[in-house]
């Protein structure tokens, strides 16, 4: 997975990609222990226009690397979904993201856990209700923020309903 956060942060360094945030599963492995998933999320500010992931497409081709049938590029065996900023959710997450050590010569952006937790619970799949539960249990995860959060979203009666769920 290194090779992914080192193509990403040389998109970045050429200005291919403005900023990024690693997001889904793969940015809950930040925080809580690891565990199963099958590609990169990567939470990127893309330009409006009819094909907006062209430049980036159009970058690692050039450096070796192709788009799969499923819209994912591989890097290093990884499928990469670049996951473009949506909505206000999404831009907060990506403004607020922070850099955390992947190893000792490397650290790349990563959302916040309450951001991680609100997106889980917007989405709602049985598997991230279970994510939301990791990471509401972790030792970085500021309760207070992520009910902050969930007001400024409109997600409390998402995450109500799924508390009385438990």
């Amino acid at each position: 997975m290194k090779k992914v956060f080192e193509v990403i942060e040389q998109l970045k360094r050429e200005c291919v990609i403005e900023d990024y945030a690693v997001a889904g599963a793969v940015g809950a492995i930040f925080y809580v222990e690891a565990f199963n998933t099958q590609d990169v999320d990567l939470l990127v500010n893309l330009p409006e226009s009819l094909d907006p992931l062209g430049p980036i497409r159009k970058r690692l081709k050039e450096i070796g690397y192709t788009f799969n049938g499923e819209g994912h590029i591989v890097i290093d065996s990884w499928p990469v979904q670049f996951l473009p900023v949506s909505d206000a959710l999404t831009s907060e997450t990506l403004r607020e993201a922070q850099y955390l050590p992947f190893d000792e010569e490397l650290s790349v952006r990563v959302a916040r856990p309450e951001h991680l937790a609100a997106e889980a619970l917007k989405v709602g799949r049985p598997k991230d209700f279970q994510r939301v539960s990791m990471l509401a249990e972790s030792d970085d995860f500021d309760s207070v923020f992520f009910q902050e959060v969930l007001e400024r979203f409109s997600l409390e009666e998402k995450w109500r309903k799924w508390q009385k769920e438990l």
